[in-house]
């Protein structure tokens, strides 16, 4: 069931918040011995919600549009009295202090938080794997990866545990789990759902690209959750609020979609270019104006400038010394005969000076506006969300990683980034929602990408072509089977 299901049954009385979060619980029992996606467990205190949520309901008193709908929440998201560790092993004794925003809104809403689920460390890798809590696996094939670092996120709605998740994405880590697990994310507008509670300090500043997001089954519940999740906090709430424009077309009849299926800067698998084009096909017989494009800027160089702010946004941890001597290494490295390596990139982004960063900023205002004027022309870009569906868990230092994209190509691990990075460099919304699968029967996701503060396009846009697409077998969820 979807959330929007799950509490309509619940608020017309066919079953109780109890009996959902127990059929919740149940399911966890049942599977997550194998998928470990569920890291800490809140059964205690998800019964004793439900309880007062179903006396509340029996005495009368309003509900929230998430009565009693079973929640999940990504480990580095804050729920107050449960660890945040991020998966650090010395922050295994964290405790949260109070609920992030986007938690206490949710649960101001009904839902009930019956668990967090599992992440990478740091929350830097396209797998669920820590010293605190181990692996996560995908329900699809446990033998391969479920995404990260919201991979916890999409097991556990692609399992049944839960109805709701919230995850978060700098790098496509909303995105990158749903693809692999066949569930639905939405990336925001950068800034308009508030970051408090998801930080590994409690020094409440902007940490630029970084988004939390809504996670479901079903793109019909990403708007709902969306509302309930968005607008201002703190000093902020007291003088601005969130009026998003609505959705540009109310289906997807006369709705202007761009198609990418592959870029040089990236390559993509064949099974993914034929889920997009297979999506595109169905937009198209609904009506939609679809053209294959190329994308408005210089992919290479967009990508360049992504990803030196990318790792110019995650704290890196040196000290001024360490800085020094990574930058000094990384600098001997770039001016070699040799080409340069990820690594030495990532490096160069990590210690880059300030006045770097100053141009690097001035570049994205460019690439801005150049995808401003794009979508004076369309609504929607429908892409991949990455170039693989889930491969096989691995290892390795994620510098020396390759990814198999059939046809006897590999690509670097790292190259994976260009998907994800394409709407995240100039802030622009993002939905992923499930495609044909693959031809082993792996999920394979579908990314629409709309305007800045197009939200609304891309959701309504998401949930017109998921209707569609289940419609006509072409996509939209399953449920793994054993």
């Amino acid at each position: 069931m979807t959330a929007t299901e799950t509490a309509a049954a619940i608020a017309s009385g066919a079953i109780t918040a109890t009996e959902a979060v127990e059929a919740s619980l149940a399911r966890i029992d049942e599977l997550d011995g194998e998928l470990n996606a569920v890291c800490v467990r809140l059964d205690d205190q998800a019964r004793a919600a439900a309880a007062t949520a179903d006396q509340r309901q029996q005495a009368g008193e309003p509900l929230g549009p998430l009565h009693g709908v079973p929640m999940t929440i990504k480990e580095g998201i804050d729920v107050a009295g449960t660890p945040s560790t991020w998966g650090f092993e010395d922050r295994a004794n964290h405790s949260a202090d109070a609920d992030a925003t986007v938690v206490a809104r949710l649960k101001d809403a009904g839902a009930i938080c019956i668990g967090k689920t599992n992440v990478p460390v740091a929350l830097a890798d396209w797998q669920s794997n820590n010293p605190v809590y181990g692996r996560t696996r995908n329900p699809w094939d446990p033998e391969r990866t479920p995404g990260g670092s919201s991979g916890g996120s999409a097991v556990s709605l692609a399992a049944g545990y839960a109805s709701v998740e919230v995850g978060s994405d700098i790098g496509g880590s909303l995105r990158d789990p749903a693809h692999f697990c066949g569930v639905t994310a939405h990336k925001p507008t950068y800034g308009i759902i508030p970051l408090t509670g998801h930080a590994l300090d409690t020094n409440l500043r902007p940490i630029d690209l970084s988004v939390v997001g809504p996670m479901a089954r079903s793109a019909s519940d990403l708007p709902l959750l969306f509302d309930t999740m968005a607008g201002p906090d703190g000093s902020d709430a007291t003088g601005m609020r969130l009026d998003l424009p609505p959705p540009r077309r109310g289906s997807l009849f006369g709705l202007r979609i761009a198609v990418v299926t592959e870029e040089s800067v990236c390559a993509v698998s064949p099974e993914v270019q034929a889920t997009i084009t297979a999506a595109a096909a169905v937009a198209e017989a609904q009506g939609a104006h679809v053209d294959t494009v190329a994308l408005p800027v210089d992919t290479a160089y967009s990508h360049d400038v992504y990803i030196r702010l990318l790792r110019s946004a995650i704290p890196a941890g040196f000290s001024p010394d360490e800085a020094a001597k990574v930058r000094a290494q990384a600098l001997r490295e770039a001016t070699s005969p040799n080409t340069t390596t990820w690594r030495t990139k990532v490096n160069l982004a990590s210690t880059m000076p300030h006045s770097e960063w100053m141009a690097a900023d001035l570049e994205r205002s460019d690439l801005r506006r150049s995808w401003a004027q794009f979508f004076e022309s369309y609504d929607i870009v429908l892409c991949p969300a990455a170039p693989t569906p889930a491969w096989p868990h691995d290892d390795a230092d994620r510098f020396d990683r390759t990814i198999d994209i059939g046809d006897s190509r590999t690509i670097g691990y790292y190259e994976q980034l260009f998907w994800a990075g394409i709407s995240t460099l100039v802030y622009l919304p993002s939905t992923v929602i499930a495609g044909a699968p693959s031809e082993t029967g792996l999920p394979i996701g579908v990314q629409l990408i709309g305007p800045h503060l197009g939200d609304r396009t891309t959701m309504q846009a998401a949930i017109a072509l998921e209707t569609a697409m289940s419609d006509t077998g072409a996509g939209g969820f399953r449920a793994p089977r054993p």
